[in-house]
């Protein structure tokens, strides 16, 4: 038996002879992709009962019976008979009918039980990011006792948004919230019954995991981001989507902690391209403590009146001092990574000291300095 798209959902034991095909949907779990356009090409959608559907030698089918699994008016997909020698009667078709809507109401069933846990788990997880710390406790308690989520030690908050490709105030719609939706179910069925939590906000999706999983499995960030692409579709609207990992919580109910990093960290990666487009908190250094501010009041107290003069006056002593402060100081490094001689780094810095007024052998200076930089970058002056 197969789902809507063909996907092999269950199968039995086979007496007498069978084809090529059986056993290649076994085996990959969908039908192959050259048997997909002979299949569309039976219309199938339009089956009310059994039909008998003709051999293809090419492709390695034999004649077999295809029925509909309906119920309730709900079409959940199709069940095979091989019948190589046309010998099904009326009545084993009967029986098979019978079995296809024995079939349809266990999938009717899943399907009520998947959407109302999907519901319950939404609410739960909206709570365990609640500002009240005893409702994300009652939150975290209810997910665990209930089955939805297997708590094992530290968890990890995934988060993902997709970037706008064209003008400010293109928006998240409810197209691309179902388009995410689907990409978050699907890397999230990849962990397992109860191996993470879901949930869709509005300009982006969220996924908790225990760590110990991207500890095994680090391509998770990856897996949503390529997924989630692929859902999106070729469009002039999004150009990327960007995930972020916080840094591990100790329970599940500090799971809000790592979920506010994973937006600090997706902050900084729409500013600071080099951290694009797969971004971990712990990988941001000096950009954690900073994106953890609200923006307004870094333009109001964070940009020194010197890292203001240094834009002004040149992009490329800008980008020097930058360079020079990110390498502790060392003039032979800045040299090897700007393509320059050691000479001309040390003129560059005699040059950004005349322009800031500042002494970079001075340690409270540097950093004074250093820190203005990195909110010009977050700021997007820079």
């Amino acid at each position: 038996m197969d789902d809507l798209d063909f996907r092999l959902l269950a199968y039995s034991a086979h007496f007498g002879e069978g084809d090529e095909w059986r056993a290649r949907v076994i085996l990959g779990r969908e039908a192959p992709p050259e048997a997909l356009a002979w299949l569309r090409r039976q219309r199938l959608g339009r089956a009310t009962g059994p039909v008998r559907l003709p051999a293809d030698n090419k492709l390695g089918i034999l004649p077999r019976v295809v029925v509909p699994v309906v119920y309730q008016n709900v079409r959940f997909g199709y069940l095979w008979l091989i019948d190589a020698d046309g010998s099904l009667s009326d009545e084993q078709l009967e029986l098979a009918s019978a079995a296809a809507v024995d079939a349809g109401a266990i999938c009717f069933r899943d399907r009520v039980v998947s959407q109302l846990r999907t519901a319950r788990e939404g609410e739960l997880v909206r709570d365990l990011f609640s500002e009240d710390e005893q409702v994300r406790g009652m939150a975290s308690a209810r997910l665990v006792e209930g089955g939805l989520f297997a708590s094992r030690g530290d968890v990890t908050v995934v988060v993902a948004r997709p970037l706008a490709a064209g003008a400010e105030g293109v928006g998240v719609d409810e197209d691309d919230r179902i388009a995410l939706q689907i990409a978050l179910d699907t890397v999230s069925a990849r962990l397992g019954d109860r191996g993470s939590l879901r949930l869709v906000r509005p300009d982006h999706v969220v996924l908790v995991v225990p760590s110990v999983t991207l500890r095994r499995s680090p391509e998770v960030p990856d897996a949503l981001r390529t997924t989630s692409l692929e859902r999106l579709g070729r469009s002039t609207k999004w150009r990327d989507v960007h995930v972020a990992t916080g840094s591990p919580a100790h329970r599940l109910d500090d799971a809000v902690t790592s979920y506010t990093q994973a937006l600090d960290a997706l902050r900084v990666a729409e500013v600071v391209p080099s951290f694009a487009p797969l971004v971990a908190h712990e990988a941001l250094g000096i950009y954690a403590l900073l994106a953890a501010q609200p923006f307004d009041q870094l333009g109001t107290y964070g940009v020194h009146p010197s890292v203001r003069r240094l834009l002004e006056a040149d992009r490329e002593l800008f980008i020097t001092a930058e360079l020079y402060l990110d390498r502790a100081g060392d003039a032979r490094t800045t040299a090897i990574e700007l393509g320059l001689h050691r000479a001309s780094v040390y003129h560059r810095v005699r040059r950004i000291e005349d322009v800031t007024g500042l002494d970079l052998s001075d340690g409270q200076h540097r950093l004074l300095l250093h820190l203005g930089i990195k909110v010009s970058r977050l700021l997007g002056l820079a």
